[in-house]
């Protein structure tokens, strides 16, 4: 029999350890000769956009979800992530744990004012086939299902799974909701340090691809979206053109048109058939400005993601975590993000083995007979701030 005491320090040593993330040197025009991001879009794709963005007109209009939309940065989502760590047949190379978890504190940085963090759900996951270490990085369709194959190698349901390796001449791709095989790839020489010293001189780590391609997960579009139309830099056809959201300035597709400094360089000419100078967004995560540039998303922006996760992958806020409020009615039992528990022994006796859970910072009473009946469970805080004191 294991008391609660034997995880209480575990708490401590999880709220603790977060280094702060290391400035990074980091070469754009070395960058730009890879391709950023496979991610596409369909005519469905925009369709489902576009009829989604006319409900949350209509939502708001009518007054409905507006408060739901807004980014719950006190008491944020928490999303779990499976990991899997693709290495070649005889067990060498894959990106080392020390990149993964540098990689997750400048994912979770970028993402906490859309109120949504991240979580490494379960083991870490090694695959170990040569045939998945080095996929091709084109557009035809034998190179997409290769890619595609790698996606379906232990995927763990509602979660969003996270699948690194090489991806010859692209740095991500994602999948979004409308897709029946899902998953996140990402080049591991974007992500960091890979634990093969042949491939050590290769490596780019940049800190924001991870979070652009978990923004394409909630179905945003490039800010130089152009599948639905150029839009035009004074904005007058942003419902209808580029990535159909309104606060995203008109951007000419930023790639090598960004310095150093994030400013851009002025240099594409305006549309045919529209009027206004482009001023684009050289901050946007969803940009294809330099890397290092990205670590903003617009308000709108938000709420599409927000909308996405409470209404096509409703499954990630459930799987994985529980979530404890001292405020809350004593009469929750689920212990789920909507209904959260007012005791910590409650969310104990409802989590599944491995579960994460969450606490809102106050006083919390655990008695020492509590049992965790074999199960592992991490205790972690519920937002980005205060404390949480927890005494038996």
């Amino acid at each position: 029999m294991r008391t609660l005491s034997t995880f209480i320090l575990l708490i401590i040593l999880v709220l603790a350890y977060l280094p702060a993330p290391k400035a990074q040197e980091i070469n754009l025009r070395k960058q730009s000769k890879m391709r950023e991001c496979g991610t596409t879009a369909t005519a469905e794709d925009f369709e489902i956009a576009m009829a989604r963005i006319k409900q949350m007109r209509k939502n708001r209009e009518l007054n409905l979800e507006a408060q739901a939309l807004d980014p719950p940065t006190d008491a944020p989502y928490y999303i779990p992530l499976s990991i899997h760590i693709v290495r070649n047949s005889q067990r060498n190379g894959g990106l080392a744990l020390s990149a993964l978890y540098r990689a997750m504190e400048d994912l979770n940085r970028i993402w906490q004012p859309v109120g949504v963090q991240f979580f490494i759900y379960g083991e870490i996951d090694y695959i170990n086939d040569t045939a998945h270490y080095y996929l091709p990085g084109g557009d035809s369709d034998a190179e997409k299902a290769a890619r595609d194959a790698l996606r379906q190698v232990n995927p763990v349901g509602h979660t969003i799974n996270v699948y690194i390796t090489n991806i010859a001449g692209l740095n991500g791709e994602s999948t979004r909701s409308t897709r029946r095989i899902q998953g996140v790839l990402m080049n591991i020489k974007v992500m960091g340090a890979v634990d093969d010293p042949a491939t050590k001189d290769d490596n780019e780590y940049n800190p924001s691809t991870f979070a652009h391609e978990i923004g394409h997960y909630f179905d945003l579009f490039h800010t130089h979206e152009t599948d639905r139309g150029v839009e035009c830099p004074n904005g007058s056809n942003c419902a209808e053109a580029g990535d159909l959201i309104c606060d995203t300035p008109a951007d000419p597709d930023l790639n090598d048109k960004a310095d150093q400094a994030c400013v851009y360089d002025k240099s594409a000419m305006t549309p045919a058939g529209c009027s206004g100078t482009y001023n684009p967004p050289t901050r946007n995560i969803m940009s294809y400005s330099g890397r290092p540039c990205r670590d903003q998303f617009t308000p709108d922006q938000i709420k599409v993601i927000l909308y996405c996760l409470r209404n096509q992958r409703p499954n990630l806020i459930t799987k994985g975590a529980r979530y404890v409020d001292p405020l809350a009615s004593p009469s929750n039992e689920d212990c789920t993000y909507n209904s959260p528990c007012q005791l910590i022994r409650k969310a104990v006796e409802v989590a599944q083995d491995g579960d994460f859970i969450f606490i809102k910072p106050a006083y919390n009473h655990v008695s020492k007979s509590s049992p965790l009946s074999g199960k592992t469970v991490t205790l972690m805080r519920w937002g980005t701030s205060g404390e949480v004191n927890i005494t038996n």
